[in-house]
């Protein structure tokens, strides 16, 4: 079968605007949707809030995910379409016969150093030994908690020829890794890719964040979301790490139109993984980390059938109490009128199907 966008004109149209490429050759959020408190305020809250805060005393109190061990039966004999939760960003899909791997992080901090930065609260659920064969690895940006380097050289080691796709301006760290078979993509980029069940199509999406791994290379790197067909057309969609509408001087509440876009080209799609945690406090981090509440308007705008919450319950990154993104989805689904299966939480390690 030949895998096709359902609006390829449309698609075209949007690869078109390039508004969020910078003259300097960085890039930008182009959207109002998008705001950032001023440095100051985020050098106050690392200083003086983050070591005290809802976080970590819902982490004294217990209030994590459980841990599983992984289906191995549903891994090696899987669905047509499933996915596993690896913690944090990190899942394994599962397509038409084909193991895709997001955002791996296996590393016991999300930082340049494993003596200093988040450690992780809940214990990844395998490690790359354990993980069955991959034959596509998709990033989503540069961001330590998204792009961890010791967990991506295990993977090349095991995997040296995966095929990786990544946003623009990683090619270099990809290539200092280790791999060879990369492509870079833009947002709106599509790219076919034949394994033996067949035809698969991955479309870069866009996504409305921010990237750098050092003091001066902020926004040197794209972020993106990304959206993936099998040859049997079932489609999924995994947000990596999004926001929606900024809470600081966004007084019209301004929303990113990234995510109508997406389901007007792709939609409706099959199975999502949809950013719901590290957003506290909302006026630090609501222009780059979306809400529960915001993840159930992306679930309705990609015109996703059944979701999954990720970005969640491995480590402190933000001040909300670990175990609160789940339970503010709950109700906005009830809110919104969706049925609880609709948009669910996992257990770290374990799987899900599309139906």
């Amino acid at each position: 079968m030949t895998v096709s966008t359902s609006n390829e004109s449309l698609r075209q149209q949007y690869a078109a605007d390039k508004s969020h490429h910078l003259p300097n050759g960085r890039f930008q959020n182009p959207w109002p949707s998008f705001t950032l408190p001023p440095a100051m305020k985020f050098l106050k809250y690392t200083l003086f809030e983050l070591g005290n805060n809802p976080a970590r005393e819902s982490l004294k109190e217990g209030r994590v995910p459980a841990v599983v061990p992984l289906d191995e039966q549903a891994i090696t004999d899987p669905a047509s379409l499933q996915v596993t939760w690896l913690g944090h960003a990190s899942l394994l899909w599962q397509l038409d016969g084909a193991n895709i791997l997001c955002d791996p992080v296996f590393s016991l901090r999300c930082s340049p150093s494993q003596w200093i930065g988040p450690k992780r609260f809940t214990k990844a659920p395998c490690s790359v030994k354990e993980l069955p064969h991959i034959d596509i690895l998709i990033l989503s940006h540069n961001h330590y908690d998204h792009l961890d380097w010791d967990t991506l050289k295990l993977i090349q080691q095991r995997f040296p020829n995966i095929k990786v796709f990544a946003p623009l301006g990683n090619r270099q760290i990809l290539l200092s890794l280790g791999f060879s078979n990369i492509e870079i993509a833009d947002w709106w980029d599509e790219f076919s890719v034949e394994l033996p069940a067949g035809e698969f199509k991955l479309a870069c999406t866009p996504a409305q964040h921010m990237t750098a791994r050092g003091i001066f290379d902020r926004m040197a790197t794209l972020w993106s979301s990304w959206v993936v067909i099998g040859p049997s057309g079932q489609k999924f969609f995994f947000s990596g790490d999004t926001a929606y509408s900024a809470v600081y001087e966004n007084p019209a509440k301004a929303e990113c139109p990234a995510f109508k876009q997406i389901g007007e080209v792709y939609g409706p799609i099959d199975l999502s993984a949809i950013a719901i945690g590290a957003y506290g406090p909302e006026t630090m981090f609501g222009g780059m980390h979306a809400n529960p509440e915001q993840a159930v308007r992306i679930h309705e705008d990609i015109g996703s059938k059944k979701s999954i919450g990720i970005h969640w319950g491995t480590f402190i990154l933000t001040s909300e109490a670990i175990d609160e993104p789940p339970k503010r989805l709950a109700l906005e689904l009830k809110a919104r009128g969706h049925a609880p299966q609709e948009f669910t939480v996992l257990d770290i390690g374990q799987t899900t199907g599309s139906t």
